[in-house]
């Protein structure tokens, strides 16, 4: 049998084994040129066209190696595109993400689309560059007076857009909002309120200087404080937080100019912006739910930036002229969460261990992704610590499926709901629809619910999902114990899995501040988890964006597509 023969072999009994109804989805290969190693950190890409032929080079750069490839395509245009020249400024970028903002309020959601548009509008105390080091933005320095005492240097000089001051008052009560319960009377508990739960008081020194106090040493604030996008106290004090959600005031580079929820929203740049005016004067954003939708308006030239390029277009739409698919390894990690509070099957370790032999992730990563994803052990991506690349993984096993199953008392199986927000991650529906045939393959009767994004996040942020959830996590710590505390610590808003264990150890590794032994102890929690099996685990995504070839912008493994760095 030739490689060709096996891989249509491997298909065939892929779409037997999901049923049949991926075979719109999984045809096609993407472009043998592209390199998908987790260490990729940025693809600098040349393309020059003449009437004879294009020829594309790639230089793909790691931490230690540079490689280079090159292919010609014959082609019948003369036309010349130069990406390494200096670009001009544009007028206008649009970009089409597969949902709307749920909010405008930063601290009142967790989405990254929402992110996406909030970083525009607001500025954070600290942000992550590409390889992942904190650099500084409203806070200009830091230094930790002890492990639970750390002190905040802010800018000075800088104004909201309705030229409210930005100084170590409103500092002070951006941060005390966070806290468990608000330390601001009257104001409801945020959403965000679980990454700050170590957080214990806010001092202000002098106009420019604060003090945070923490119940216990926290590896994490710091990083943490890059997702704090700052809002202003006077404006909030005198109109209610509830005005953030539809009349956001922030320091950002741009502003609100108009929202028409699920068509379009409009900001426009601020010419007094303290770091310089953007070179973009307005950027819109888009919601398009349908992948084939989003491909369509970037072929035609209606936006300029698509998230979530299906795998088997990439080639396909990398190939034509005026259009670059760039990628990048993400920090997201996908998985299928199972509620283990309101379903009792599920409470049961040998249960959950079957659903994860039940399920071929090679093959979804084969045939689905088309190879743009790495198989994980439990949550970790290859480039955060403590990962180990001699990481277990739950093989591909349906008799021991079933046998696990039998073993605890469903030897005929059971019914089950699964459900997977629409429009939200590459590939998610499709990935969905193949696990729940793995999962009827071995008896589980699988019904698959299919929502619309922001009402599936609203239900989660109400502690409310269905049996099986498949969702992916973003993790812009670069720390995996962002991860595993926000989604298995016990009580945490979205955990639905409980063991005082792994609490001791998630809590153990918060007050270690030494890098080995800190991560010595995340080793061991995620070796539990891994065996405990709270989810079916997956894959971490590789993020492929279509580009108009004329914009200027490289993506970031944190997802974030920020206009001031667009030209």
């Amino acid at each position: 049998m030739t490689s060709t023969d096996s891989e249509k072999s491997d298909r065939r009994s892929f779409l037997k084994i999901v049923g049949g109804t991926l075979v719109g989805l999984v045809v096609g290969s993407a472009a043998g040129y592209y390199l998908r190693s987790p260490e990729i950190r940025e693809v600098i890409r040349t393309v020059t066209q003449t009437e004879a032929a294009r020829t594309v080079t790639q230089t793909i750069t790691a931490p230690a190696t540079t490689i280079t490839q090159t292919r010609t395509i014959t082609q019948t245009a003369t036309v010349t595109v130069t990406q390494t020249a200096t670009p001009v400024a544009r007028p206008r970028l649009t970009i089409a993400q597969g949902v709307d903002p749920t909010t405008m309020d930063p601290d009142m959601q967790s989405e990254t689309p929402t992110f996406v548009v909030l970083f525009h509008i607001y500025d954070s105390f600290l942000q992550v560059d590409r390889e992942g080091k904190l650099v500084p933005v409203l806070a200009t320095s830091w230094t930790y007076q002890d492990p639970r005492t750390l002190d905040l240097e802010l800018r000075r000089g800088v104004k909201f857009s309705n030229g409210e001051e930005f100084n170590a008052e409103v500092a002070a009560f951006n941060l005390r909002r966070m806290t468990t319960p608000p330390l601001i009377p009257d104001a409801k508990p945020t959403v965000l309120a679980r990454d700050y739960l170590t957080v214990q008081d806010v001092e202000v020194l002098d106009n420019y200087r604060i003090r945070i106090k923490m119940k216990q040493s926290d590896p994490l604030l710091l990083r943490i404080l890059r997702n704090k996008l700052v809002i202003p106290k006077k404006y909030v004090e005198e109109n209610g937080f509830d005005i953030l959600a539809t009349k956001p005031v922030g320091t950002g580079p741009y502003t609100l100019k108009e929202w028409i929820k699920g068509d379009h929203l409009t900001l426009v740049k601020r010419p007094d912006y303290w770091q310089g005016p953007a070179a973009v004067d307005e950027v819109v954003f888009r919601p398009i739910p349908e992948a084939a939708t989003r491909v369509a308006e970037l072929r035609v030239g209606n936006v300029d930036i698509i998230t979530n390029v299906p795998p088997d277009q990439a080639g396909a739409l990398d190939a034509e002229p005026n259009i670059d698919v760039r990628t990048v390894p993400s920090v997201r990690v996908a998985f299928v969460m199972m509620n283990t509070e309101t379903n009792e099957k599920l409470r049961d370790p040998r249960v959950r261990q079957a659903l994860n032999y039940a399920v071929d992730v090679n093959s979804i990563i084969q045939h689905i992704f088309q190879g743009y994803a790495k198989r994980v052990s439990t949550l970790c991506p290859s480039f955060f610590a403590p990962y180990d690349p001699n990481n277990k993984f739950y093989e591909y096993n349906p008799a021991k499926a079933k046998q696990l199953l039998a073993d605890a008392g469903y030897k005929d199986g059971f019914e089950i709901d699964m459900e997977v927000a629409r429009g939200r991650w590459l590939g998610a529906e499709a990935a969905a629809e193949a696990i729940a045939g793995m999962l009827n393959a071995v008896g589980i009767k699988t019904t698959l619910y299919t929502p619309e994004f922001g009402v599936w996040a609203k239900g989660t942020q109400e502690h409310k999902i269905r049996s099986l959830a498949y969702a992916a996590w973003g993790n812009n710590t670069f720390n995996v114990l962002q991860s595993i505390n926000a989604l298995l610590h016990s009580n945490r808003p979205f955990s639905w899995y409980s063991n005082s264990k792994l609490d001791a150890l998630i809590d153990q590794a918060f007050d270690t501040p030494d890098p080995e032994k800190h991560n010595a102890i995340l080793r061991e929690a995620l070796d539990l988890i891994f065996e405990e099996a709270p989810y079916i685990f997956l894959y971490q995504h590789v993020d492929i964006y279509g580009v108009n070839s004329k914009v200027s912008w490289q993506p970031r493994p944190d997802e974030l597509i920020l206009a001031y760095e667009a030209r």
